[in-house]
């Protein structure tokens, strides 16, 4: 609507838009009301253009405009935060946490509104509470909102986020969701740090589609009634739900496309019966999972804290034997990955992210993933700053070194390799000859010689020469000592690997900009 963008209040910007112009001007022009013209307009293409608004700006519209005012008491899709209604403070505790002012002030504010549209009967279809910054809201006030905007038909979507660190735990009240009509309602259902505990009695969620707890204290039977009654399902999302032990997710979820379940500490097992899941996010200590329908599971993202990588090695083939992507962090790894029989047959895209590692990893046991890939055309290796040791680096030597590999197994459909955190070690030289070596229809070979891409801005390319790119990354995250390792990674990169790189290929080596090599900047 560009109201932000000229920097205008919201009535500045409706008396010019509905004012119209005056032939004579003057001041009498300037002062005159806007004429109910907009009011002609169709009821629907008012309420339109007033739902595009932000809460806080159809308010004010309603002030300025009957047209509008009538449209706000009919305002179904209610967003009400600190930021939305202009309550956030000029000062940071941190980059997450916002000072709020006046809490009591806020908590004013939403019972106001919530209780005038309730008074009008208007019917919201989407409610977005987010409470964080109050940490001794009364239960009372958080029952009352829910039961005047959740308990009534035509709920679609519902959003509580509250304080983690409340006073008082909050029971969300099952009785929101009871109703029938307003269950058989409700699509979209988030919860934030509060105790829910469905039960029999809980509504049929016909048309929920969307489920998303995070740190709710919810148990395992808790949660079995409440995907028992929501066969609609198509993504879940249980984040730090410290009271499930044994996650089922039944049959009766057929149209479930998507599951992410991670830091759920006393998590044990996982046991998906879910026809139709393609998507499996997973975030945290390894558990046992089995899926009774693992033909149809084809995008796998693994967070680990350790042997991340070899229990994808041994168990994925068979808990998703057609997976084409696949995304593995390793928080900190403390084993090789071992040569196994099995394949990834479909694999098209691998991710790996090395953090850190407990012992010297050995980058060339990576292979096993190359090998076990026969489509794979997509392979990013991130390795971290802690993963290598001073003993595996190149101290010198020359070329003949590093004798052209025989690969056991040709990768005839990779074409796209990225290695970030590329350093001077003899393994990591050693796996990217071997890449070279086995991937004739390669069509792209960059070393990223900096942190990685969630440090780092591109800002510029320093110069160019026929057989490669040399690119700027500007890092603030970078030590002195980090600089003197990209450095003598490039030269590494120029004597040992340069000289291979097919003239077809498309080669880039990243290494830090001219200002991060600037010692004023220490």
């Amino acid at each position: 609507m560009g109201i932000h963008a000229a920097a205008r209040t919201t009535k500045q910007w409706l008396r010019e838009l509905f004012t119209p112009p005056c032939a004579h001007g003057g001041s009498a022009c300037r002062r005159r009301e806007p004429e109910p013209v907009f009011d002609k307009l169709p009821v629907d293409i008012i309420h339109h253009i007033h739902s595009l608004l932000p809460v806080r700006d159809a308010a004010r519209a309603a002030c300025v405009c009957r047209g509008f005012l009538r449209s706000w008491r009919c305002y179904a899709n209610l967003t009400l935060s600190v930021e939305a209604l202009g309550l956030t403070g000029k000062k940071y505790k941190d980059d997450a946490d916002i000072f709020l002012r006046d809490a009591k002030k806020f908590i004013d504010i939403v019972d106001k509104i919530l209780r005038n549209h309730s008074r009008h009967g208007v019917e919201i279809s989407r409610l977005d509470l987010e409470l964080y910054p109050c940490k001794n809201i009364n239960a009372s006030y958080l029952d009352r909102w829910l039961q005047i905007t959740a308990v009534r038909p035509g709920i679609k979507e519902l959003k509580l986020v509250l304080c983690g660190s409340m006073k008082k735990e909050y029971i969300f009240p099952c009785s929101v969701l009871s109703n029938e009509a307003a269950a058989s309602s409700i699509r979209s259902l988030e919860l934030h740090a509060c105790t829910f505990r469905p039960t029999t009695t809980l509504g049929c969620l016909s048309r929920l589609e969307t489920l998303c707890l995070y740190r709710v204290n919810i148990t395992d039977e808790g949660l079995g009634h409440l995907l028992s009654k929501s066969f609609g399902l198509g993504q879940i999302d249980i984040i730090n739900c410290s009271k499930i032990i044994c996650l089922k997710i039944p049959c009766t979820l057929q149209q479930l496309n998507v599951l992410t379940f991670s830091w759920c500490e006393r998590l044990q097992a996982v046991e998906i019966n879910a026809p139709n899941l393609s998507t499996l996010h997973f975030i945290g200590t390894l558990v046992e999972i089995s899926v009774a329908h693992p033909s149809q599971l084809q995008d796998v993202h693994l967070v680990g804290p350790s042997h991340l990588l070899s229990y994808a090695r041994a168990k994925l083939p068979c808990i998703a034997p057609n997976v084409k992507s696949l995304s593995l962090i390793s928080v900190w790894e403390n084993v090789n990955t071992p040569m196994m029989p099995s394949k990834f047959s479909h694999l098209k895209k691998l991710k790996i992210d090395i953090l850190r590692s407990f012992i010297i990893f050995d980058v060339l046991s990576l292979v096993s993933f190359l090998d076990a890939s026969p489509a794979l055309d997509s392979f990013t290796l991130h390795v971290g700053q802690d993963t290598l040791r001073p003993d595996d680096f190149v101290v010198g030597g020359d070329n003949s070194n590093y004798k052209r590999w025989q690969p056991q197994r040709r990768h005839d459909s990779l074409r796209e390799v990225t290695i970030t955190g590329f350093c001077s070690s003899k393994k990591l030289v050693q796996f990217v000859i071997y890449i070279l070596e086995g991937s004739p229809r390669l069509d792209c070979l960059t070393l990223d010689t900096t942190p990685g891409p969630r440090y780092t801005t591109k800002c510029g390319i320093i110069r160019k020469h026929t057989s490669s790119k040399k690119m700027g990354i500007y890092c603030p995250m970078m030590t002195e000592s980090n600089i003197a390792e990209a450095q003598r990674a490039v030269k590494v990169v120029n004597t040992y690997i340069a000289g291979r790189v097919p003239s077809g290929v498309g080669f880039q080596v990243l290494q830090p900009c001219s200002e991060c090599n600037n010692p004023k900047r220490w």
